[in-house]
């Protein structure tokens, strides 16, 4: 793995499909020795009951998606019963062309969903927000952010990263451009800028929580300055607080976490799973303070360049970081280096480079690049099965109704029952790759978003989505 990582010199390996057939070879050649990652446990690991309903399940804003993966990042939707079979002529509601390309996901606010594009077909590239009407998929507005700058690569683009919405403000980020906020309507409220460029593109989503934007400005390589995590005023983007990080290369998008800190005080931490660094102690999973955004702990031991986001779930954070790397289970509310005070569990390898696992009714599910999935037990760490979905994978996992979705670059989109045996429920081929984004799912709808289009598959088990639009 030492010589995968030295590549990065020639070629963009955070995208790499050589990346993927490496990883490939390797865990291929694990599982025929038969020699398994080291696992760690700590009296806090013990296994947990499946359950045959996940408490998010039944959160209020079913008829929300509201930024990258839903609700703060999990990937989980609340009393959603999307289609198992779909297809270009099977169940899908509705398909729109894209102009244009980027790989930011769906977000949704009841009948309206909010998109990212940068019209690469012209020149200079514009960027540009859209908002479609969910019933029908009609353009509502089109508004223009700016002009892309600065380098990215084939893979990533200029609009990787999603928006976020609250249903009263929509921001996106578009790297050097900044952060942008409209109103429902497209109504400019806001612009900051920062001064960030990525030698390979970002792919942060920002995060809304209460009446504060927080966005992670991570550079590109050690020699490079600049990186940072920002907190800005949701009203105006007045910045709130800038805190410098001693990071480059991470994607991840900020996850925020309620915990008890060491003096028994309720706080609110921010998330930041990945920093890359020369030092391999560098290399870590961090919280921040959303108050002042002083960091409270961090674990050490993560690879380089780092695209998951962290995972929540049963009351722990899950951090899981690429090339084969570490998955480990963290009790959030520490101080310092809590690696090995707050470590529940830790696996040595397994981690995916690229995709965002998912905790689900008790269990931790991971899907790597070579497509492995694999699901663990996830109050011990303990793996239960691993099934090959033969595709490649960059879009990141969700899940609805005892399902777990997994959108394949191939175009390809794979339904597997959620519990403790393995089982393909479906293989849907939408016929137009490649697939990147990761699919939204909002009700009885499926929004799954390819190169050229748009797709709202659904289910008739459920009521047609709002159809009021102005």
């Amino acid at each position: 793995m030492q010589t995968v990582r030295s590549s990065a010199s020639g070629v963009f390996l955070f995208f790499s499909f050589w990346t993927a057939q490496v990883l490939f070879f390797w865990t291929g050649l694990v599982g025929l020795n038969g020699c398994g990652p080291a696992v760690e446990v700590s009296e806090q690991a013990q296994p947990l009951d499946a359950l045959t309903r996940d408490p998010r399940e039944e959160d209020a804003g079913a008829d929300c998606w509201p930024g990258f993966r839903g609700w703060n990042v999990q990937g989980v939707a609340a009393e959603a019963n999307p289609p198992v079979e779909f297809g270009p002529t099977t169940a899908c509601r509705w398909k729109i062309e894209l102009p244009g390309r980027g790989w930011s996901s769906p977000v949704v606010w009841k009948d309206r969903i909010f998109l990212t594009a940068a019209l690469e077909e012209e020149k200079p590239i514009r960027l540009v927000v859209w908002c479609f009407h969910r019933a029908d998929g009609r353009l509502l507005w089109q508004r223009e952010a700016g002009i892309a700058g600065g380098p990215t690569h084939e893979k990533n683009g200029y609009a990787s990263a999603s928006a976020a919405t609250d249903g009263q403000y929509v921001v996106v980020f578009f790297g050097s451009v900044g952060l942008l906020c409209y109103d429902m309507d497209g109504q400019p409220i806001w612009h900051t800028s920062f001064r960030l460029e990525h030698q390979w593109g970002v792919a942060s989503s920002p995060v809304i929580h209460g009446d504060v934007v927080v966005q992670l400005c991570d550079v590109g390589d050690e020699a490079s300055v600049g990186s940072s995590l920002v907190a800005v005023r949701k009203k105006d983007g007045r910045i709130l607080w800038q805190t410098p990080r001693e990071s480059y290369g991470s994607w991840s998008t900020p996850v925020l976490v309620d915990a008890t800190g060491p003096d028994g005080q309720r706080r609110t931490e921010v998330l930041i799973n990945g920093a890359g660094h020369a030092s391999s102690d560098g290399r870590i999973l961090a919280a921040y303070d959303l108050r002042d955004g002083q960091e409270l702990w961090r674990v050490p031991g993560l690879t380089e360049w780092v695209a998951p986001s962290a995972v929540l779930g049963g009351g722990w954070v899950y951090s899981m970081c690429g090339r084969n790397g570490p998955i480990q289970a963290i009790q959030p509310g520490g101080q310092g280096d809590v690696s090995q005070s707050h470590l529940v569990w830790r696996r040595s390898h397994g981690g995916p480079y690229i995709p965002t696992g998912i905790f689900y009714r008790n269990r931790l599910y991971v899907v790597t690049e070579p497509g492995f999935l694999t699901c663990y037990n996830a109050g011990s760490g303990e793996e239960i099965w691993r099934m090959r979905l033969r595709d490649t994978f960059t879009a990141s996992l969700t899940a609805a109704a005892g399902r777990i979705y997994a959108a394949a670059e191939s175009g390809r989109v794979y339904v597997v029952a959620a519990g403790d045996a393995p089982r393909l429920l479906a293989t849907n081929d939408l016929e137009d790759s490649p697939c990147l984004a990761t699919p939204a799912i909002v009700g009885n709808d499926l929004l799954v978003r390819t190169r050229r289009f748009l797709y709202c598959f659904f289910s008739r088990t459920l009521p047609p989505p709002p159809s009021s639009s102005p």
